[in-house]
């Protein structure tokens, strides 16, 4: 922390500004391709303060550079004692060298914080340290050195808490949590082969915290605040954070497991912004994925059983995600666009059962649902793909021919999953149908947006009401989760989802070329899904967008009775979690561009939220 309350300056001196010029813009600027002003105010830079990021404002490493090292940001007193001299660096290889620019860089991440930056992202206090009554089984101790790393890294982990994990009882909840509510939509790893190491000590402790992470989201209450968490973003937080410093200080190098560990993260949505988001872990799962050559290795059908399966699992979990990266923002570009070589998804692909020397305490059995979940999955992520593309490249194409293979699938899908009962509340029958409903409304949108110049007016008609009765069948399925109060068994693409439905209300009741009928009803519609998203607001993607939806239809004046009325929003603890929301909306609104990931989800359809102007023109 900068005592004097100024900001801290990147460098100082002449010298200090050539390394400056010869770094312009930060890492985050660099990323997003935006004007970075740190070279004239110095770090943070003016975007990442206001992006609320300033955590991540970091300089480029530049290689081969160790004789600059006096001209790197001043390390804060209570980090300084891991840093190593740059005397002891002397004589160092440039390659050497630059590992320890790296890791100074990581030394000014962690210690530069400012007052807001710390209200935003309170990382690295672990709630959960070692008492007589939870001593550290010699299992967890096994974890409390990473062999990869030398005794300063170790040493500088160690400090920041990486080593620190929850008691025994509860580790082994949070992981229990993992396989039955996160694993079965994203089964990238060897469940078996996994607990097996867990229970020896010898996992990889970066993939045991990327698992946690989502996993914290699903986790009992009870369990988290056993551990010391005051709230799910705390916890997932903390996970998150000392995953993402075992990933920076390249303590796993084992390309495989980095790989499985990227498609996990993909699955964890912050309750603040971060550049570490989905499409982060995803062009880093994609790279590695490319390193380790998954897909020819699928094509080819060349390894052995075991491997082969984990392989095809991974693959079309990638291209599952490449679709819904895809759907995020239409204008984008596939990624993992050729598949024809490659067997689709099948049942078969799944690993062994429980073998008799792995805990059952801490692994259920599949169950058919859980099983045909990700054949289905991929099913409805090739359908997708291809009507994307006939909307993109066929544009005279009669829609209503587009849609037969989507409503096969969808007439096909309770068989498919084995659903005999329960078809209205099962929580893996229900995700698919949403996500089928939500890639429909994509789909509709896309196409009057792409044919309003057109004269078919029986193909806009139809595509109209198409995407209004996709919109009625998702209002459906929330009321029923709504019903049964298990909106945290869902997974976050579920969750996205109602988000996005939110969006399609406001949408619908501000369109002046709407009825009245019709604006009356998404009115209502609006208050119903506040009321499921208001139920979850303790998942931290909802408690991130919650407080910017109330302003905006208190600002559109879209409610239809006093949220406090039905206790229905204004939890404080939220509203009050960012004072200048107001004033951030009303930027957004005038400059739309300058915020465009203002949730920064990367995870919705373009639904233009923020800029608060649902015409219905797309």
């Amino acid at each position: 922390m900068n005592p004097s309350g100024a900001k801290p300056t990147a460098v100082s001196g002449q010298a200090g500004k050539r390394a400056l010029k010869a770094n312009k813009a930060c890492v985050p600027c660099r990323a997003r391709k935006t004007k970075c002003d740190a070279a004239e105010i110095g770090l943070p830079c003016s975007c990442c303060t206001s992006r609320q990021c300033v955590k991540d404002c970091v300089l480029p490493v530049r290689k081969g550079r160790a004789r600059k090292l006096n001209h790197v940001s001043p390390i804060p007193d209570h980090v300084r004692s891991a840093q190593p001299s740059t005397s002891d660096l002397d004589g160092q290889s440039p390659r050497q060298a630059e590992l320890d620019l790296f890791y100074l860089n990581i030394l000014n991440d962690a210690g530069e914080k400012t007052t807001q930056s710390s209200r935003h992202h309170p990382i690295f206090s672990t709630p959960y340290r070692p008492s007589p009554e939870y001593s550290f089984s010699t299992r967890n101790c096994r974890w409390a050195k990473q062999p990869q790393l030398d005794d300063i890294d170790n040493e500088f982990l160690a400090k920041k808490g990486v080593f620190d994990l929850p008691p025994s009882r509860y580790l082994d909840s949070l992981v229990k949590t993992y396989f039955d509510h996160v694993y079965p939509f994203a089964p990238v790893i060897n469940r078996v082969d996994f607990i097996r190491g867990y229970q020896s000590g010898h996992c990889s402790l970066f993939l045991l915290y990327v698992i946690l992470a989502p996993a914290s989201v699903h986790a009992p209450a009870d369990v988290l605040s056993a551990c010391g968490f005051a709230s799910r973003s705390a916890a997932q937080e903390l996970f998150f954070s000392k995953a993402k410093l075992l990933h920076d200080f390249s303590a796993e190098d084992d390309p495989l497991l980095m790989l499985q560990g990227s498609i996990i993260l993909c699955m964890v949505i912050l309750d603040h912004p971060t550049d570490r988001d989905f499409g982060y872990w995803f062009h880093n799962a994609i790279r590695l994925a490319t390193k380790l050559d998954i897909r020819n290795v699928c094509a080819r059908e060349d390894k052995a059983g075991t491997v082969f399966k984990l392989y095809r699992r991974i693959w079309w979990a990638l291209y599952t995600l490449d679709i819904f990266h895809v759907s995020v923002n239409t204008r984008r570009s596939r990624l993992l666009a050729t598949t024809s070589t490659i067997r689709l998804r099948t049942e078969d692909d799944w690993e062994v059962e429980i073998s008799s020397e792995v805990s059952s305490d801490l692994l259920s059995p599949v169950t058919p649902q859980q099983r045909a979940l990700p054949v289905v999955q991929c099913e409805l992520s090739r359908i997708f793909g291809q009507c994307l593309s006939n909307v993109t490249t066929k544009p005279q194409q009669d829609p209503r021919q587009m849609f037969h293979s989507l409503d096969s699938w969808r007439k096909s899908l309770p068989v498919k999953m084995h659903m005999n009962e329960n078809i209205g509340t099962d929580v893996y029958y229900l995700a698919m149908q949403a996500m089928g409903y939500r890639f429909e409304c994509i789909l509709c949108r896309l196409i009057r947006r792409c044919w309003q110049q057109t004269h078919h007016a029986d193909w806009s008609e139809w595509v109209k009401q198409r995407l209004r009765s996709a919109i009625l069948e998702l209002d459906t399925i929330t009321k029923r989760v709504l019903a049964s109060g298990t909106l945290q068994d869902f997974p976050i693409s579920f969750i996205t989802t109602i988000i996005a439905l939110l969006a399609l209300h406001i949408e619908s009741a501000l369109d002046t070329a709407e009825t009245d009928l019709v604006r009356s009803m998404a009115q209502i519609s609006i208050s119903q899904t506040m009321l499921v998203l208001t139920q979850g607001k303790e998942i931290p993607a909802l408690k991130r967008a919650l407080p910017l939806f109330e302003e905006i239809l208190a600002k559109k004046n879209l409610y239809l009775i006093p949220p406090n009325s039905v206790g229905q929003v204004q939890d404080n603890t939220m509203v009050d979690a960012d004072a200048s929301l107001h004033t951030q909306v009303e930027q957004y609104e005038n400059n739309p561009l300058l915020y465009d990931d203002f949730l920064g989800f990367d995870l919705l359809d373009e639904w233009q939220i923020g800029q608060m102007d649902f015409t219905g023109s797309g």
